[in-house]
């Protein structure tokens, strides 16, 4: 358990390959949307609301979309990889990746395009142990 690299993710952040990856956070609890909404406005990060979609700037140039969740226990988010190369922009989505964790409380897992973080992630961030953890070698 360590911080993020980009020489341990730079291999799973290939725009050319699978551009969004999606994130979540399990049992973050009812309520879970307004509580987002909440984290956004404490951090002071810019937004945008569109219907279901927050889009989230935590950074310049460094966009998250969040989405309402049925049953609104779960937090379910996306990045753009292509947002993400080298390791200074690695750094902005593991404080971003701290925050959620800290926020709620519960670890925040993320995984490729069309699988479910929450079952068979590549990394997550533990907030009890504040340290990522690599699920698979890239």
């Amino acid at each position: 358990m360590g911080e993020l690299l980009w020489a341990d993710v730079r291999e799973w952040f290939d725009p050319a390959d699978a551009p969004l990856h999606e994130g979540c956070v399990v049992g973050a609890g009812v309520g879970a949307w307004e509580a987002v909404a909440g984290m956004v406005r404490e951090q002071g990060w810019a937004f945008e609301e569109r219907g279901v979609t927050l889009a989230v700037w935590p950074a310049e140039g460094f966009q998250v979309n969040f989405f309402e969740n049925v049953d609104g226990q779960d937090v379910l988010f996306d990045i753009h990889v292509g947002e993400l190369q080298g390791q200074e922009r690695v750094d902005l989505l593991a404080a971003f990746l701290r925050h959620v964790g800290w926020a709620f409380g519960r670890r925040v897992a993320l995984a490729f395009e069309g699988v479910d973080p929450a079952v068979r992630p590549y990394l997550h961030y533990d907030p009890v142990a504040d340290g990522f953890v690599l699920d698979r070698e890239p």
